[in-house]
């Protein structure tokens, strides 16, 4: 059979434009008036100036992933346990005072999920085959299972890009700088449950938040490119991590006739969290071992 591919893609545009009645910068005169008294060029930047234009594009794929279509038993290495995400935005505006401001999303994100049937192993219970007695339900009933019966990873890389450039409307011949606002951050995800026995059932998760340092401003020169790409390679900066694992534990009192009418459980949870200081604070710890008396 061919492969069938889960395909769910959104994609949207939209422009608003707004135009004041009074031109913004010369409040007691009407824009049609203005541009009426100007010359092509002129009237151009004249109702540029003065519009507020907001544009915005988004793309997104979600959970693009091959379906499984042969009937077989899932293996751990299927290609359909994988999904991949990607989502795009774009937002482009300009105001009387904002020359121009730019914000860019990129989101990336890959999934992993296996949960495979539990494969119970029950060694003696061909022991005790004919055996009418219950008293031996304990024995005859111990199972196990070699398989984890569920297996999931996630990751995500989530990178924001904004930059705004001020108009210089004072008349003055001033450069003013763009100011820049960038995150680029990784998310990851694990977990893992296994059900021991039939009792017996383990899980445990874990989440780790990491940041992708980049130079400030543009990524102008190829250095700065470079920096970006090993900060990703080392999956870049750690700053929060947290796990929890819990074993549950069904006691087999029901398996002993005597008190088969008793049911009861024992269960163990631990967490573990760790989170990094501000990179401030190991800029300060060194001034102050290198000068201890300030």
């Amino acid at each position: 059979k061919s492969p069938r591919l889960s395909i769910p893609v959104m994609a949207s545009y939209s422009k608003t434009v707004s135009n004041p009645e009074y031109d913004p910068y010369d409040k007691d005169i009407k824009l049609k008036d203005k541009l009426a008294n100007a010359n092509g060029p002129q009237k151009d930047s004249i109702k540029n100036a003065a519009a507020d234009i907001t544009t915005i594009k988004t793309l997104n794929f979600t959970n693009v992933r091959k379906q499984k279509t042969n009937g077989k038993k899932p293996k751990i290495y299927d290609i359909s346990n994988f999904d991949v995400s990607y989502s795009y935005l774009k937002i482009k505006s300009h105001t009387p005072l904002i020359e121009n401001n730019e914000i860019t999303k990129h989101r990336y994100g890959l999934g992993y999920n296996f949960t495979p049937k539990p494969r119970y192993i029950e060694p003696f219970k061909k022991f005790f085959k004919k055996t009418k007695t219950h008293w031996f339900d304990l024995v005859k009933d111990f199972n196990f299972n070699p398989v984890p019966s569920g297996l999931s990873f996630r990751t995500s890389l989530d990178r924001t890009y904004s930059e705004t450039q001020l108009r210089n409307n004072s008349g003055l011949a001033f450069q003013i700088d763009p100011t820049y606002i960038k995150t680029y951050t990784m998310a990851r995800n694990y977990g893992l449950n296994w059900d021991l026995t039939r009792s017996l059932k383990l899980d445990f998760n874990a989440d780790a938040n990491a940041t992708i340092d980049e130079p400030t401003g543009r990524l102008d020169t190829r250095e700065e490119r470079d920096s970006v790409k090993e900060n990703l390679k080392r999956l870049g900066r750690l700053n929060r991590y947290h796990h929890s694992a819990n074993v549950t534990y069904n006691l087999p009192l029901n398996k002993i006739p005597a008190a088969d009418w008793v049911s009861s459980n024992v269960r163990y949870g631990s967490d573990y969290s760790w989170q990094a200081s501000p990179l401030y604070r190991d800029t300060i710890d060194d001034r102050i071992k290198d000068n201890p008396w300030g």
